[in-house]
């Protein structure tokens, strides 16, 4: 998935844990749970990273970001950092090391750039749910 799905999901997981000690492994397992739904992936890692900072900023500016919020969502991107190393050359493919990226645990089949349009839906619907919950 799009970073900036993981960003709204992870944010959405960090809210619903029960303590700030759950809420990375929540972020986590959020992370793992939308890889495996077939989904398309932005190419260009700059314009990922951007929307996902507007996601981030979405949640704090509509006063949703807590310490459990933040913890969900920094596990949740937390495995994209080897993909952005991999992107740039730094890592090879084989020295990935997040099971979903290596195959250990099945990744969603590669979807139509059109399935974009799903995760920026579903992403707003989650943010705005969020920050509703939050006022």
């Amino acid at each position: 998935m799009c970073l900036f799905t993981h960003v709204a999901f992870g944010a959405i997981a960090g809210a619903i844990s029960p303590t700030p000690y759950l809420a990375p492994f929540l972020g986590l397992a959020s992370h793992i749970g939308l890889d495996v739904i077939p989904h398309h992936d932005i190419d260009r890692m700059r314009t990922e990273i951007l929307l996902a900072a507007a996601a981030v900023a979405a949640v704090a500016i509509g006063g949703a970001l807590s310490l459990k919020v933040a913890l969900g969502i920094a596990f949740a991107l937390i495995p994209d950092i080897e993909n952005l190393l991999w992107k740039l050359g730094t890592i090879r493919d084989d020295q990935k090391i997040f099971p979903g990226h290596r195959r250990l645990i099945p990744h969603g089949m590669v979807l139509g750039k059109s399935n974009l349009i799903l995760q920026f839906a579903a992403s707003a619907v989650a943010i705005a749910l969020l920050i509703r919950r939050s006022v």
